[in-house]
């Protein structure tokens, strides 16, 4: 079960962040994207108090924030064309690696 909320938080995260760029590209999608981001981020902590059921504190950090940024950067490189330079991949490969190790000393 606690994967399902790993993957619902990080899911429901990236989607909020996508609504937030698409309603910061037009006037009139602001509020859209201010609205719907919100609705679907702020839904995210039910999964959220899931993890933190099964998981160490630090884990729950570790994956919802450093997970949530990680996948951020790839779905904003995937659907708005975001530009990563080599020195953004490697910072991302190294918050993937202290994810992993935060999430695993504890178990």
């Amino acid at each position: 079960m606690v994967y399902l909320h790993i993957t619902l938080f990080l899911a429901f995260q990236v989607v909020a962040n996508i609504l937030f760029k698409w309603g910061s590209l037009a006037p009139q999608h602001y509020w859209w994207g201010f609205i719907s981001g919100n609705l679907i981020g702020v839904t995210s902590i039910i999964f959220m108090l899931g993890m933190y059921k099964s998981l160490p504190v630090a884990s729950v950090v570790a994956i919802g924030t450093g997970g949530t940024f990680v996948l951020n950067q790839i779905f904003m490189f995937l659907v708005y064309h975001e530009k990563i330079n080599y020195i953004a991949i490697i910072g991302i490969v190294l918050i993937f690696a202290g994810i992993l190790a935060v999430a695993f000393s504890h178990h």
